[in-house]
């Protein structure tokens, strides 16, 4: 039986959650990484998903344990750090939460917590570092500043959700993927966002 959920506001981040939804729907277990209010966990849970949200913040965990819709979807309040499971994971989810962490050991054990073929799915943000970040994210910003307009965007702020602007450089973070995710590629997005996909072998 699935579930239908609505998203109770919009923004920069859960313009994306359509995103995730599709990359997802075939894994039986995802583990959101940073979850906040558990508003993505939510979006992703149709039923047929065994689901882990956590966060470091107590205040999100609360939240998202206040409104969780069925038993499919559990919340942690721990660090991806200190995170154990004896299980691996279909897919692992990091919804612009990774920049709040040293990113190369978060993939390492990204990697180790992924079952075979299982995916890893980043929406991340980074600071321009070459002339063709900066142009790209020139081109960002009035369909953003629209569709937010549009959208009636809520921000993190707005929503009482943990916010880092202390994001690292474009040129860091490619050198850090082709290091740890060989064969991933990341993609500008709009809401000053990359997108980066990644298949365990």
């Amino acid at each position: 039986m699935g579930f239908v959920v609505i998203i109770m506001y919009w923004n920069h981040n859960s313009a994306y959650y359509p995103w995730v939804q599709k990359k997802v729907a075939s894994c039986r277990t995802v583990l959101d990484v940073g979850c906040g209010d558990g508003s993505l966990a939510l979006f992703l849970d149709d039923g047929t998903k065994r689901i882990v949200g956590i966060d470091t913040d107590k205040h999100c965990i609360e939240k998202a344990r206040s409104v969780k819709n069925g038993d499919a979807v559990e919340y942690i309040c721990v660090s991806f750090e200190d995170f154990t499971k004896d299980k691996t994971f279909d897919a692992i989810v990091f919804l612009a939460s990774i920049h709040h962490m040293d990113m190369t050991s978060v993939l390492k054990k990204a990697k180790f917590l992924l079952a075979p073929r299982g995916k890893l799915l980043i929406v991340g943000m980074a600071k321009p570092s070459t002339l063709f970040d900066w142009a790209l994210e020139v081109t960002r910003v009035l369909p953003s500043k629209m569709l937010s307009a549009f959208h009636h965007m809520q921000s993190s702020e707005e929503l009482n959700l943990p916010t880092a602007y202390d994001y690292p450089r474009m040129k860091a973070i490619r050198s850090i993927v082709k290091k740890e995710l060989p064969g991933a590629r990341i993609h500008h997005a709009l809401h000053y966002r990359y997108l980066l996909e990644w298949t365990a072998c």
